[in-house]
């Protein structure tokens, strides 16, 4: 498993120039743009995310899975790996998002607001565990072009689902903000925080038994 990280830290490696030139849009975002502080960690961390799923692709290419797994590689350590390494991209990925946060503050474009900057890095955390969690099992499933096809439909069902419950609430009079603060009121902030964190674990747990499952009986 070792080598099989080092590889893809070897590979996101290679990626160093677009983690840059992210890197350094964010910041012209951030001093001279208009876009918010949330929008430019979620960019961050799903850029992030992709590429780090992108790994698998390349693994995919030119009948590379086949040649990994004529190593001392079993397909659960390969499954195990890519989690793994969702680990150090959110770390990265947390890393960058830190400093522009730290960036803004200093810019005096944002307040500084503990409370806040806590929950901007957890909605981040949480947002690359659930695209990775997405992700893994797609690109594992069906690689490279019918998995994009298919992130796409997945996607598009989200904003019909959205947009769909948005309309139903405009149509039924739904104060959102008013209930959403009952709730708060009601079962308290850090309950409502450590059910939504048990709930995003119960889907990377799903997710990876999923790939688990994908790896075992894929033939490559």
């Amino acid at each position: 498993m070792k080598g099989l990280l080092i590889k893809d830290l070897q590979l996101l490696k290679k990626q160093k120039i677009v983690l840059a030139f992210a890197a350094f849009l964010s910041v012209i975002f951030l001093f001279y743009g208009t876009s918010s502080i949330q929008f430019i960690v979620c960019y961050i961390t799903i850029l992030f995310s992709f590429m780090s799923t992108t790994t698998i692709v390349y693994d995919q290419h030119s009948n590379g899975m086949g040649f990994l797994l004529t190593l001392p590689v079993s397909r659960s350590s390969y499954a195990w790996e890519k989690y793994l390494l969702m680990l150090f991209v959110m770390a990265g990925s947390l890393a960058i998002s830190f400093t522009i946060l730290l960036a803004g503050v200093c810019i005096q474009r944002i307040p500084f607001d503990g409370d806040l900057l806590l929950k901007v890095l957890l909605s981040s955390a949480l947002l690359s565990v659930l695209t990775h969690a997405l992700l893994i099992p797609l690109q594992l499933k069906f690689e490279a072009e019918k998995g994009r096809v298919v992130f796409m439909v997945i996607i598009g069902l989200v904003y019909a689902v959205i947009f769909g419950g948005r309309a139903l609430i405009l149509h039924f009079h739904i104060d959102v903000p008013a209930l959403f603060r009952s709730l708060v009121s009601r079962a308290g902030t850090t309950a409502l925080t450590l059910l939504l964190c048990l709930a995003v674990a119960g889907i990377l747990g799903i997710s990876f038994l999923v790939s688990l499952h994908v790896m075992k009986t894929k033939e490559y």
